[in-house]
């Protein structure tokens, strides 16, 4: 008998193509992550989290879209620093289960990232820290 381990947590791949000049590039796009527009709302995903290993400051933004990823409004912009030797920036946490589509994008700071290690993961469980 399998016993129920509650709400858990999956890694999301991110590409690891390091962001250049002051370009803003797609991290995740529900709208393609999970087959097409208006799947996500089918999923028990509630949260998504997102660190990196970045080389360069960037501005992180998360946006939701009510038209199937036609058109997306940006609901938080973050700034994101260079983080100390031997650690991460972030993570950053943005609760999802709310809009119809979900996007995450960086904006790079003007310089090519030269360390770019990005982690995404998906989370069932809307608590941070869960």
């Amino acid at each position: 008998m399998l016993s129920d381990v509650g709400p858990r947590s999956f890694t999301i791949f991110v590409s690891t193509t390091a962001p250049t000049d002051s370009n803003t590039t797609t991290l995740f796009d529900s709208t393609s992550a999970f087959g097409g527009a208006g799947r996500m709302r089918h999923l028990p995903v509630a949260r998504i989290s997102f660190g990196v290993n970045n080389s360069h400051a960037g501005t992180l933004l998360g946006q939701e879209s009510i038209d199937g990823g036609t058109t997306w409004r940006t609901f938080s912009s973050t700034p994101v620093g260079v983080p100390a030797a031997s650690t991460i920036s972030g993570p950053y946490d943005f609760l999802i289960d709310t809009y119809h589509e979900f996007r995450l994008r960086w904006t790079n700071g003007g310089t090519t990232q030269t360390t770019w290690e990005p982690m995404l993961k998906g989370h069932e469980n809307r608590q941070p820290g869960t």
